[in-house]
């Protein structure tokens, strides 16, 4: 669709929606849109509710924006859905859809544990741990900023080998000790701020999924304190609720 066939909207949001998920249908994934101030201009809107439409479209995971460069297609992967009832790695939640993920952007240390860190991995003590953070792609498209923080009497750097694909709980799971129990996980959404709008290619005001969890061994310990934040329109998390008389 040319930008002079389209109409101008001049009106409600909702229309400025149905007209840009025209423009959307007729684009190929990765390709660009108009800078907002002629695509506003073009379709008789101003500025801030165009603006409005597009937050609301990289929200459902069809338009990425990228500061300072613009606003572009999504891809067309298909929606991650899970529940919470079971844990499982993001790359084999993947499988299940016939997707492969790629870990880009590894960075591994080991070091003192920061004040919060110790809280949430339930340590008095000064602890060393492994703080391991890396982007997941599927298809080429960064869907996932994840970062892990284990005790070092646990998880070592060595331990982490060529075969790592992004996943410390497949790891673990792997090793068959400790052995997990639970995963206690806090549910919130987050701006995604400089830092994480950089690492995956979305804007700083783009709300982001992000679960912060602590895993449980079977004696009751905190074996990995992890927080993934997700972007949005590429997973569907839903959570089965027991109805109390």
């Amino acid at each position: 669709m040319d930008l002079d066939d389209l109409p101008k909207v001049r009106s409600t949001r909702d229309q400025v929606e149905a007209t840009l998920s025209r423009l959307i249908e007729q684009q190929r994934p990765g390709d660009q849109l108009p800078p907002e101030p002629q695509l506003a201009r073009q379709l008789g809107v101003s500025r801030p509710t165009l603006r409005e439409v597009l937050r609301i479209f990289a929200e459902r995971g069809l338009l990425v924006r990228r500061q300072g460069v613009g606003t572009f297609v999504a891809s067309r992967m298909p929606v991650l859905e899970t529940g919470l009832e079971v844990l499982e790695s993001l790359e084999r939640m993947a499988a299940h859809h016939g997707l492969a993920t790629e870990m880009t952007r590894l960075a591994v240390e080991e070091r003192s544990a920061t004040t919060l860190e110790l809280e949430r991995l339930g340590r008095v003590a000064s602890t060393e741990v492994l703080v391991v953070s890396r982007v997941i792609e599927i298809e080429g498209t960064p869907v996932a900023d994840l970062t892990d923080v284990v005790p070092v009497d646990t998880l070592r750097r060595a331990d982490l080998d060529g075969d790592f694909r992004g996943s410390v709980l497949d790891v673990l799971l792997t090793r068959g000790s400790p052995r997990l129990s639970l995963s206690r996980t806090e549910i919130l959404a987050e701006s995604a701020g400089d830092s994480r709008a950089e690492r995956l290619s979305v804007a700083p005001d783009t709300p982001l999924l992000v679960l912060v969890a602590q895993l449980y061994s079977f004696d009751e310990h905190v074996i990995d304190y992890s927080v993934s934040a997700f972007v949005p329109g590429h997973f569907r998390i839903h959570v089965m609720r027991q109805v109390r008389p």
